[in-house]
């Protein structure tokens, strides 16, 4: 969206802006890139245009603000997802798309709402080990966090998204209850990384989106373009977080099973 007094045609300044953006995260988390790469003129994800309402987990993800945090979980996200499709509406206008791709993990949390506003949607679930993804995400938060706070708690982070992701992915068996298997399609991240190719086709047959060759070539190209570990390896450990393997599987064993999911 054009800045005040800037030709729609002409995006450096915008573009100036972005690119501070990046090097400010670098600067005050150099290790920010190796969990979660953010680049000035790439996508990055939608749950940011949620900020705009004041209903999403951007704050909680960033900040310690427990109250907040309960807050939102009480409120109706119908409203918000109403206010961030007409974002979207405003996206699409100005660089019209034959389709529109979501993700972040927020949406997780109020899927029943999202398939208000959007009935048509498509759901691609991704899974993988629980052992491994709830203390990546711990991690991730703990370095988001670490920019904005001169205090950070891991143990407060494990036990905060320790509860919170059950709750999102207790909403998603839920919803899949509630609507059905139609609107998803389901993901395995071993799958994806053996063979991104042939998981991509699944997806795109699912939301009715020709999977043509100049697809697959660009598909390929990010592919090679992309590199695992990249920008540096992502370590982490469940225990400095307060969590364990035990805990992690008691807490979301319900969710392994609907997936089958194998322990690493």
């Amino acid at each position: 969206v054009p800045l005040p007094n800037e030709n729609p045609k002409d995006p450096r300044r915008r573009k100036r802006q972005a690119k501070r953006s990046e090097r400010a995260i670098q600067y005050l988390s150099p290790d920010f890139m190796a969990v979660h790469p953010i680049h000035h003129d790439q996508p990055e994800e939608d749950v940011l245009l949620l900020d705009l309402c004041f209903m999403s987990q951007t704050a909680e993800a960033t900040m310690h603000v427990p109250s907040y945090a309960e807050w939102l979980e009480e409120q109706d996200q119908t409203r918000a997802y109403e206010y961030f499709h007409k974002v979207i509406k405003i996206l699409h206008w100005l660089h019209p798309s034959k389709g529109w791709v979501l993700k972040t993990p927020h949406h997780m949390e109020y899927l029943s709402s999202l398939l208000k506003v959007f009935p048509n949607a498509t759901l691609i679930e991704t899974f993988r080990d629980p052992r491994k993804t709830l203390p990546s995400f711990c991690s991730m938060v703990a370095h988001a966090r670490g920019m904005l706070s001169d205090e950070v708690d891991p143990i407060e982070i494990g036990r905060h998204w320790g509860r919170k992701v059950e709750r999102m992915m207790d909403h998603v068996v839920q919803t899949r209850t509630s609507y059905g298997e139609d609107p998803f399609v389901s993901v395995s991240y071993h799958e994806l990384v053996e063979d991104p190719m042939t998981q991509l086709q699944r997806v795109y047959e699912k939301a009715a989106v020709p999977f043509d060759e100049n697809v697959k070539a660009l598909a390929q190209e990010v592919v090679t373009s992309s590199p695992k570990n990249r920008f540096g390896r992502h370590l982490y450990q469940a225990e400095s977080f307060g969590l364990s393997n035990e805990g992690i599987d008691e807490r979301l064993k319900f969710y392994r099973a609907l997936h089958s999911i194998p322990f690493e």
